[in-house]
């Protein structure tokens, strides 16, 4: 079983303060980071707060949804896709294949027209 971890209550604004003295030391790159980081965190607790939130919704604000092409993952594996090529026509001596498997109305001669 897992411990509990121990929580401390810090205030947005303190973490902001503590951000902003601590900026010269971090460098900018790192700093803005870090400041992007605290807004999501700050926003992530704000739609928890809210019961309103469903975890769907959570969920697709934070988990890229999966839709990949193999051509992509392949590309990115550093393999080639293999080409697409049209599909080849049928050969000119077949015969066409039938219809959906219904009777046209020809089918049914003694029928009376209503």
């Amino acid at each position: 079983m897992k411990s509990a971890k121990e929580s401390i209550e810090v205030d947005l604004k303190e973490l902001q303060a503590l951000l902003e003295r601590k900026r010269e030391a971090l460098g900018e790159e790192d700093y803005q980071k870090l400041r992007k980081g605290l807004w999501a965190l700050s926003y992530l607790t704000d739609l928890i707060d809210d019961k309103d939130t469903t975890i769907s919704q959570l969920r697709a604000l934070l988990v890229k949804p999966s839709t990949e092409k193999t051509s992509k993952v392949l590309e990115q594996a550093g393999l080639e896709a293999a080409p697409k090529s049209p599909p080849s026509p049928p050969p000119a001596n077949q015969k066409p294949k039938p219809g959906h498997g219904r009777n046209g109305a020809a089918a049914y001669r003694g029928a009376r027209r209503i």
